[in-house]
């Protein structure tokens, strides 16, 4: 099913049979997850692959956002879905520990985003393979002026 991709990707041939097995369940295991369900269902203004550029401190930056949506009550989210797994004990340990190391990539395309949409912004890591999730709002508050503006590129095709 998603073998050309992984081939058009240029995924080695003796690694297909063991990435496909990878993306079907990952697949199945976000489905089978409320989170998952909720992460991509039907949302107002939702995005996959968002791809923007900006001003940034160093120059023009350029981002690829996994999702992005608007909830129920008017909040924005940006979620990156995380696919690795951790074999140790300690998982919540490892998933605040990811949450700090993905924090400022979170945060900068938050600033970015905030230059075309003012409502309040969350952040998410969302780690399928270990039903694991965090959650914030970026640093700044949400809504802060950000300088700069951002321009959203051409739409792509949705993809997990």
């Amino acid at each position: 099913m998603f073998r050309d991709e992984l081939i058009t990707a240029g995924l080695p041939a003796d690694a297909l049979e063991a990435a496909t097995g990878r993306v079907a369940a990952t697949i199945a295991k976000t489905l089978a997850d409320e989170r998952g369900r909720w992460l991509l269902g039907p949302r107002a203004d939702a995005q996959s692959e968002l791809r923007l550029t900006g001003a940034g401190a160093g120059g023009v930056v350029n981002i690829v956002m996994d999702r992005t949506f608007v909830d129920e009550q008017e909040v924005r989210w940006i979620v990156d879905y995380k696919t690795g797994t951790h074999e140790g004990a300690d998982v919540e340990g490892y998933l605040d520990r990811e949450r700090e190391r993905y924090r400022k990539q979170l945060e900068r395309y938050a600033a970015l985003l905030r230059s075309l949409d003012r409502r309040p912004i969350r952040l998410g890591l969302y780690f399928p393979l270990l039903n694991g999730w965090r959650e914030w709002a970026p640093e700044g508050g949400a809504g802060a002026p950000v300088s700069g503006d951002a321009t959203p590129e051409a739409p792509r095709r949705p993809t997990l």
